[in-house]
């Protein structure tokens, strides 16, 4: 067996076939760039369309990936458990599939890490910027951020996105409770709770380019509520 990368990126996709055929030159290429050892894990999460045969094609091509998929859909939080526990690198980063947070902002985070002994780097686009997002998803997410920070802690503002860099362990550590895409604030919370270092990295959050979003937002309100909920019942 080889040796264990040094960075495992996990992309969790549900009917994302255009997107995953740019991985060459979106993602691998600018992991490329990073100089270290890495691996990708993408977990097919029940789609319906070509993704799981596009990730099957793009390893066949020899590119260090790994394709894991769910019978039937899951959810955000389900597919980065199930990538998490086959993950081998010492750190893991999560990053959408539609790479509306460019890869080449991984650099970002490794560089935070590094400067700041962390265990946790959140990508934060509230401290960074947004290029063509509109204000229809900005709104709501930044009103939940701004909840979260509320009740919690007012020195996170990534509560809800997932463009992050753990340390393997303390993520697998955790095992937060939720399968949707409220998981990001579950693990936020739940490292809160550990005293883990959490720092944040300025990054750009862009608008979609290919393919469509799977957020509901009135769906996922009832599931940031329900949350929130049982946090403050502190379960």
């Amino acid at each position: 067996m080889s040796a264990p990368p040094a960075l495992s990126v996990i992309v969790p996709c549900l009917d994302e076939e255009d997107n995953v055929s740019r991985f060459p030159e979106t993602l691998f290429s600018a992991l490329e760039r990073l100089g270290v050892s890495y691996e990708v894990i993408a977990v097919d999460d029940g789609s319906g369309d070509g993704t799981g045969e596009r990730l099957e094609a793009l390893r066949r091509r020899g590119l260090p990936l790994l394709p894991l998929r769910h019978e039937r859909t899951r959810g955000l939080g389900a597919a980065v458990a199930t990538a998490a526990a086959q993950a081998r690198g010492e750190w893991i980063v999560t990053l959408d599939a539609d790479m509306t947070f460019s890869p080449d902002q991984i650099a970002l985070l490794l560089d935070a890490q590094r400067r700041t002994g962390a265990d946790c780097v959140l990508g934060s686009p509230a401290r960074g910027s947004f290029c063509g997002v509109p204000w229809s998803r900005r709104l709501p997410s930044a009103a939940l951020n701004a909840l979260y920070r509320l009740l919690f802690s007012s020195a996170i503002t990534a509560y809800t996105p997932i463009f992050r860099l753990y340390r393997a362990s303390l993520l697998r550590a955790l095992k937060p409770d939720c399968a949707g895409f409220e998981v990001n604030a579950e693990i936020a919370v739940l490292l809160l709770r550990r005293d883990a270092r959490i720092v944040e990295a300025p990054v750009v959050l862009t608008a979609r380019v290919l393919g469509s979003s799977k957020l509901r937002r009135a769906r996922e309100l009832g599931a940031h509520l329900r949350l929130l909920a049982r946090l403050l019942a502190g379960r």
